[in-house]
């Protein structure tokens, strides 16, 4: 929204670009951006600009609204996008495993996956079942029901996976519970401590790990043992060790487990 509502801006002041003279020149003879009414045989991107707008014009409640709330997030005439999507999206109170799933130095892939794991938004053989995808619901890494909670960390396989990673990080309190762990990290790993984030990388690239084996069951048909996985994890922790500033002490900690 707040890319779409820059270019409506630009075209609004007609800022000297040659496209813009194009736009005023096809969609806006008679008319201006700000209420121009979209057309057949209209662009399929110009008819989606003219929606966002349409959205924000009622979120903010009509056009005058909306152009002081654009024109205060402008410098030189330029829009700053990042002002303007903080304006539209205000900040809100971080929840409680933000610094989990969100640690800096977690590779993106496992943080993206991580999120929808605690949203319970993987696309589960439970959430498959419902939607009529699949006619059964059983556990590729066992032969149990699967849903999110089995996978994290009660089926057989998971569980090995986790119990191997915590043993060799040194967990000194352990559990297999998607919902004691969650709470359990939430509750004793808010610091910047390194050993804190390592054990926050162990997490997500664990979460990751399952559900990419899970997934290599169900559509290439390959396999690879508990002991197998957790070395990859323990190869993913590591290089994000070695390849980044973490102290001296720490390196030589990871290395003499």
């Amino acid at each position: 929204m707040a890319s779409a509502l820059k270019i409506l801006w630009n075209i609004h002041i007609n800022k000297e670009n040659l496209w813009i003279k194009w736009i005023h020149g096809t969609y806006l003879k008679h008319n201006d951006v700000w209420h121009v009414q979209a057309r057949k045989g209209d662009s399929w991107m110009w008819r989606q600009i003219l929606k966002v707008r349409d959205k924000a014009q009622g979120l903010y409640r009509g056009t005058d609204n909306l152009k002081q709330l654009i024109f205060s997030c402008s410098k030189n005439s330029n829009i700053r996008l990042s002002a303007l999507s903080s304006v539209l999206s205000p900040t809100t109170n971080l929840v409680p495993w933000h610094s989990i799933v969100w640690e800096k130095l977690n590779y993106p892939k496992h943080s993206f996956v991580s999120w929808l794991a605690v949203q319970d938004r993987l696309l589960t053989q439970d959430k498959l079942i419902n939607r009529g995808i699949v006619n059964n619901n059983n556990c590729s890494l066992c032969t149990d029901t699967e849903n999110r909670n089995h996978l994290f960390f009660e089926c057989c396989f998971s569980r090995d996976v986790w119990i191997m990673v915590m043993e060799w990080l040194q967990f000194k309190w352990k559990s297999c519970n998607w919902d004691q762990i969650l709470s359990w990290y939430s509750v004793r790993f808010r610091g910047n401590g390194f050993k804190q984030k390592i054990k926050k990388i162990a997490l997500t690239s664990t979460v990751y790990s399952i559900w990419c084996e899970r997934n290599a069951r169900i559509f290439k048909q390959k396999r690879r043992t508990a002991a197998q996985l957790f070395r990859d994890i323990k190869i993913n922790i590591m290089s994000i060790i070695l390849n980044d500033h973490f102290p001296d002490e720490i390196r030589e900690w990871i290395c003499s487990l």
